[in-house]
Parts: structure tokens; C-alpha cells; sequence
């Protein structure tokens, strides 16, 4: 694991209520612990950082009780690794239209999962449904925001991924505003010319160095939808070396 997000999730940790931390005590609440997320497995890869609208639930809860945030972070991100890691390597498709069907065709289509950084707009969940409704949502929204301020401060991302849809569309653009005084979304494209509607897929820059791309949800399942994940995949495949991409090819990326 790496030292320096680790330090900086810890000092994050540690300005909030312990109680936060504590799985029996979060349970009582109807909240999961916090979701901390590890940067990619292999430093040397495309680094594609995709931030989504998942409630893991037990997959994001972190048996813990008071042994303090250093203690925490390093449990979580066991806990994120172990969880990612059995999400990519399962075989075949999961039912449907889901994240991580999108994500493991995407790691296909760029030749590596290693690259990947899975991460989620929001850092806690409700009994595996949005936290909307809970009394600490503020917290919530604020702790969310000060993680991925350091993922993408620490990761430096080559690309990002919002692929959280449009049930918190208000929470990304609170988190990273697309107009008025604060922006920090500029450089806008789309695909209007190749039939794709921009409510389905348009790229940006964040910070002015992050190269951004949104989708709808990848569990969205109609026809357009499809056609948006598939265009990315091969925006992305774009400066792939021709080794990876015949691989990914003869893999197959359908079911996007």
C-alpha cells in the first residue's frame, strides 16, 4: 500500500467522530464504514480512475472498533483490494447491465486491469442504498468530497471515468461545478455527430489537468446507453499499443 494516501485518509479520519469508524456503532446508524480506495496494482499502467454510484454493503464494511484511523485505513484498503480484486477476476458476465460488467470489459478493451482505480462519488452507503435520506448526509457529502480530492491529488489519474449516473448528477456537479463562479469542468465535447446524444456521453477537464469523461450509470441498459460506453471504449483503445489492442480484440469487449 502507499504511505501517502494512507497518512492523508488517516488525517481525514481523524477530524470526524470515531463512531464513524466503528462497524457496530455504523450499523446501528444504517450506514456502512467509510470506502477508502488503493491506487492502481501496476504504477507503470494507463491510470484510468472510474468513479461510480455503488452501495457495497457488506462488501464495503470494515470490521473495526475504536483502534483509531491509522488502524481503519489500513483495514479498508484491505478490505478494497480483496473486493476489487474478486469483482475483476470473476469469469463471465454478471446478469444484466452492471458496474462491474463495465469494468471488466473495459480492462479488456485497454489490455490491463491494473491501471484501473475503482472508486465511488460517495463514501458511504445505507444498508447497501443511498445514504440520501440519513441524518449525517452532510458528513457524508463532505467526507466524500475530501477523499477523492486526494485520490486524484495522489493517483494523478491519465483519465476519469464519472460513471455515477444521473440519480446523483446534483452531488458531481455540487463536488465539481460545470458552471458559474467555482467551475471546474471546461473543454467540452461530444458525439452529437456520430449519433450519440451528449446526455449519454460527453468529455471535459477538471482542474485543469484531468482529462474527464460521463456516462450514464453502466446499468442503464437502453440502446443509447450501450452505444455511449461502447464510444468510450474506443475513444479510450485510441493510443492503446497495437499489442494490447489485438489482444483486447480477440478477447472480445461485447456487453459493454
Amino acid at each position: 500500500m502507499d504511505a501517502i494516501p494512507e497518512k492523508r485518509y488517516s488525517e481525514i479520519l481523524a477530524a470526524i467522530a470515531p463512531t464513524f469508524l466503528d462497524h457496530d456503532v455504523a450499523k446501528g446508524r444504517r450506514l456502512s464504514t467509510p470506502f477508502l480506495v488503493n491506487g492502481p496494482k501496476d504504477p507503470e499502467a494507463r491510470r484510468i480512475m472510474v468513479i461510480g454510484r455503488e452501495y457495497g454493503g457488506n462488501g464495503w464494511n470494515v470490521a473495526h472498533q475504536g483502534d483509531g484511523p491509522n488502524a481503519y485505513v489500513t483495514k479498508a484498503l484491505t478490505r478494497h483490494r480483496d473486493f476489487f480484486d474478486k469483482a475483476m477476476a470473476k469469469e463471465g458476465r454478471d446478469r444484466g447491465d452492471t458496474f462491474f460488467n463495465f469494468m471488466r470489459a473495459l480492462a479488456r478493451s485497454i489490455g490491463t486491469e491494473g491501471g484501473l482505480i475503482y472508486s465511488n462519488l460517495l463514501c458511504l452507503d445505507s444498508g447497501g442504498k443511498s445514504p440520501r435520506t440519513s441524518e449525517h448526509f452532510p458528513l457524508i457529502k463532505r467526507l466524500s468530497k475530501q477523499l477523492l480530492d486526494v485520490q486524484l491529488d495522489h493517483f494523478k489519474p491519465d483519465v476519469v471515468i464519472f460513471a455515477n449516473g444521473m440519480d446523483t448528477v446534483g452531488i458531481r456537479r455540487e463536488f465539481f461545478p460545470i458552471d458559474g463562479d467555482g467551475k471546474v469542468c471546461v473543454s467540452l465535447r461530444n458525439w452529437e455527430e456520430r449519433g450519440i446524444s451528449k446526455n449519454q456521453l460527453w468529455e471535459f477537464e477538471l482542474h485543469g489537468k484531468f482529462l474527464c469523461y460521463r456516462i450514464q450509470h453502466p446499468s442503464a441498459r437502453s440502446n443509447a446507453a450501450k452505444a455511449a460506453r461502447k464510444q468510450l471504449v474506443e475513444v479510450l483503445s485510441e493510443t492503446i499499443p497495437r499489442k494490447q489492442l489485438v489482444t483486447a480484440i480477440a478477447a472480445g469487449a461485447d456487453g459493454l
